[in-house]
């Protein structure tokens, strides 16, 4: 009998790490440690699902997608809990594959890792999705789910620890992209729904002191976390933080050790965590913001119940602090001439886009908002 699965707490599993690359056994061995002790009610039939973040198929080592290695151990702990591999799917809706590129399932090491295991790989693009409501949505009243989200019988979220040049960091919340079908999913692009307001309006500041286009795109998120709790199945978020990634989210960032995995039913608590635990402060960021607002979840580290996974017991704040990494992974964004740190010294969030928003603000006769440009990224 392993630690109970409480709702709203998140659990904390580690692993030593250096350097910014580690052997593929050690994300195996961090998965298992991350869900070998906890008490999961899996079902007797149906399908598991395990969604990572494979939305660019880069190899592994890049640190853009989920290792295969964590996703491997996922499934070795779920098949030692007695769940047959061919009932666990992996599978991601991502933009496809490019072997020019190097963009593969093959080269991302994914092929051979879910078929050793046993489990089946489902890329979900061009699969059947349905309709599903979004209770409370701000955006999106209904969304386009893959059938294969929506049908099966538990869903597992296994992001990675990393920066987004719009998310701010990419996590359990924001990996919930890839269950949507198309054209729904380029949450990132201007939308249909979007382009009544008009580009000028999407440019603007809102209360927020982000651009309406950035408020927008963190509802549509929210939207999506209430339409995957409003299906009903168990779930359960994991996060790949081995090695995490600052920067754009793609190409421009470098890896750092992290050396933590980071598990919980509660997509918002799992996020703030793990976006704490990454240097950064979850209630400056805007999406946790947006959640929170939204009643979706808490966003304070020391509001939320965090166990460390080898003890069941919970940790204080001064043990979560000594896993903190002490200098952020910052996400950053392009301007003119370079990119910009998507956080101010104070903490305080930068607009995503600066260029369109300060030029929106000098028509309007404003003042532009002041950005830095990282010297570091100048010429990425």
């Amino acid at each position: 009998m392993g630690l109970e699965l409480k709702p709203e707490a998140v659990y904390l599993a580690r692993a030593p790490v250096q350097g910014n690359t580690a052997p593929w056994e050690s994300y195996r061995v961090l998965a298992r440690a991350a869900v070998d002790g906890l008490d999961l009610e899996l079902p007797d039939s149906g399908t598991i699902c395990i969604k990572p973040n494979a939305t660019v198929l880069y190899p592994a080592d890049k640190r853009i997608i989920t290792h295969p290695g964590f996703l491997a151990g996922l499934v070795e702990s779920f098949a030692a809990r007695g769940v047959e591999p061919s009932r666990i799917e992996v599978g991601d809706g991502q933009s496809g594959e490019n072997p020019g590129g190097g963009h593969t399932w093959k080269l991302t090491g994914y092929e051979d890792s879910i078929a050793g295991a046993g489990a089946r790989l489902v890329p979900f693009n061009d699969t059947p999705t349905r309709e599903v409501e979004v209770p409370g949505g701000v955006v999106f009243q209904r969304y386009p789910v893959y059938t294969a989200v929506t049908d099966c019988a538990f869903l597992v979220n296994a992001p990675l620890a990393k920066c987004h040049n719009l998310g701010c960091t990419t996590l359990a919340i924001k990996n919930l992209m890839g269950v949507l079908g198309r054209p729904e999913r380029h949450l990132c692009t201007v939308q249909p729904c979007d382009e009544p307001l008009g580009e000028e309006a999407l440019n603007r500041l809102g209360d927020s002191g982000l651009s309406v286009f950035e408020e927008r795109f963190y509802h549509k998120l929210c939207d999506i976390v209430a339409a995957v709790r409003a299906l009903g199945m168990p779930r359960l978020c994991v996060v790949d933080g081995l090695i995490g990634r600052d920067g754009t989210a793609f190409n421009e960032g470098e890896n750092y050790p992290l050396g933590w995995s980071v598990a919980g039913v509660n997509e918002v608590h799992v996020d703030a965590v793990a976006t704490w635990l990454m240097g950064l402060d979850p209630v400056q960021t805007p999406y946790l913001q947006f959640a929170e607002a939204r009643g979706q979840g808490r966003i304070r580290p020391e509001q939320i119940e965090v166990v460390d996974i080898s003890t069941g017991d919970r940790m204080s704040a001064a043990q979560l602090a000594a896993v903190r990494r002490p200098e952020p992974l910052m996400p950053v964004s392009r301007c003119q001439g370079g990119y910009y740190a998507r956080f101010r010294e104070d903490g305080s969030a930068v607009p995503w886009r600066i260029d369109d928003v300060n030029q929106q603000r000098r028509r309007d006769g404003l003042e532009p908002v002041p950005v830095h440009v990282l010297e570091s990224l100048a010429a990425g």
